[in-house]
């Protein structure tokens, strides 16, 4: 080999730039496979983990892991996991893919490893990308201009955790773009456009009332983060908060006195009524307070309403057990004897993940959960206190939906949801170790 053929100190720095930057490339792109099926998210996994192993740098990847204030909480879930399922009995076929269910966010920790960039606006600008994407295919569909192929199911057919994970995408998606909007202050005719056509879609498409109610609560954690920086906004903030709540009040007393619409189904809506979405969108949110008024006055439930006798059949359940559960995947089969002959007697979740966690490894199983959802709470406080305004608000919001979602469905214990909501976590907890680095800098020079 002459001189000229061998590898210089320049090539080599050249080819080991390229594999240090590969995972950030791959995990810009993510948010935009959330809005396409399944198995093009996971694809998009597995090639990250692939560019993680080649990269590199593992002394620079655990010490930003180690550092990480999600590390221990996370493990930690992973013990108690791991005690529980050597305390009780496995159910045959469910216990992999449960106790697996129970380790999701480490996926999330290598995303953590690889550092903060440019790749963090690229990933927010795709994930609006894939809400302008999904929005337009609800549209389309609207107007029978969408084929009925499985690529596009999710949008032109209620499918269950699809077509709900879909429709919490695009309450996420207008949150942070009102809150960059108000950042960046910049070409406000495509921010204001595009936050009109995919809150539109969300609220005349999408027919789900989580997705709805979530995109509201994700405005006043909004509006309230923007009333703290301010002692005027702050009053107008409060005072009308309390008339939101006055109206939403008086509301809830007219709708219990509406009379009931002709299906709670949204597939019956759509394929018998020929309802439009915000018209299954206001059936299905008379349905809800008809089914709470009717839960607690004599116990009934209907198909729609299922959740109901869930929550109450599972929370019977936990107190028998409350402090070391019934075991990692035991909920279903348990589930299918006490249910017996009752109408959710089917159902293969409780739509509640803190029911959940509680019922399969008890009180630690709730804490832990709670535990790292406060830990990103807490983390994004931080970031906004030190001043990384756009990615502590994304943060804030992000782990409010997270909470808010799983009292409703089991977004944890549901890959199609995990895996969404860990992809957008990546993007502002990466910021994490600037805010650590720069605070690490403030104590040498004080």
């Amino acid at each position: 080999m002459t001189n000229t053929d061998k590898p210089t100190f320049l090539t080599l720095h050249v080819a080991s730039g390229w594999r240090q930057r590969l995972p950030q490339q791959i995990v810009s792109f993510l948010p935009l496979t959330l809005f396409f099926q399944i198995g093009v998210m996971y694809t998009g996994i597995i090639l990250f983990l692939l560019s993680w192993l080649i990269s590199g740098q593992w002394q620079l990847k655990w010490q930003r892991l180690r550092h990480s204030p999600l590390f221990l909480p996370v493990v930690c879930l992973s013990t108690l996991s791991v005690v529980i399922s050597l305390i009780h009995p496995h159910s045959e076929h469910e216990f992999t893919s449960a106790f697996l269910h129970y380790q999701s966010y480490w996926i999330l920790l290598p995303m953590l490893t690889i550092g903060n960039g440019a790749w963090q606006r690229m990933a927010i600008r795709n994930f609006f990308i894939g809400a302008v994407i999904a929005a337009s295919f609800f549209y389309l569909n609207s107007f029978g201009l969408l084929p009925d192929g499985r690529f596009f199911r999710g949008y032109t057919v209620y499918e269950g955790g699809k077509s709900i994970l879909f429709a919490l995408l695009l309450a996420i998606a207008p949150a942070w773009m009102l809150h960059e909007w108000r950042v960046f202050r910049d070409w406000h005719f495509v921010r204001a456009f595009t936050f009109i056509f995919v809150l539109s879609a969300l609220f005349l498409f999408a027919r789900s009332r989580t997705a709805s109610l979530l995109f509201l609560i994700l405005f006043l954690v909004l509006t309230g983060v923007w009333a703290s920086a301010s002692q005027r906004f702050r009053r107008w903030y409060f005072t009308s908060l309390v008339f939101i709540l006055l109206i939403f009040s008086m509301s809830l007393i007219y709708v219990v006195q509406m009379p009931t619409p002709v299906s709670c189904h949204p597939k019956e809506m759509l394929d018998k009524y020929g309802m439009s979405g915000a018209q299954i969108l206001k059936s299905r949110s008379i349905c809800t307070v008809h089914q709470v008024r009717d839960f607690m006055k004599d116990g009934q439930v209907s198909e729609d309403g299922m959740r109901l006798e869930i929550y109450r059949n599972t929370w019977s359940m936990v107190k028998l057990s409350p402090w070391i559960g019934h075991g990692i995947g035991n909920w279903l089969p348990m589930y299918r004897v006490k249910a017996e002959g009752m109408m959710s007697e089917q159902m293969i979740t409780p739509h509640n993940d803190y029911l959940l966690y509680w019922f399969e490894l008890g009180i630690g199983g709730v804490l832990c959960l709670l535990t790292i959802w406060l830990t990103q709470l807490k983390v994004g406080l931080s970031m906004l206190k030190h001043g990384f305004k756009v990615h502590a608000v994304a943060l804030l919001m992000l782990t409010v939906a997270m909470m808010f979602s799983a009292s409703l469905n089991a977004i944890m214990r549901d890959g199609v949801y995990t895996f969404a909501m860990l992809i957008l976590l990546a993007i502002p907890l990466a910021s994490l170790n600037l805010e650590l680095s720069w605070r690490e800098k403030n104590k040498t020079n004080d």
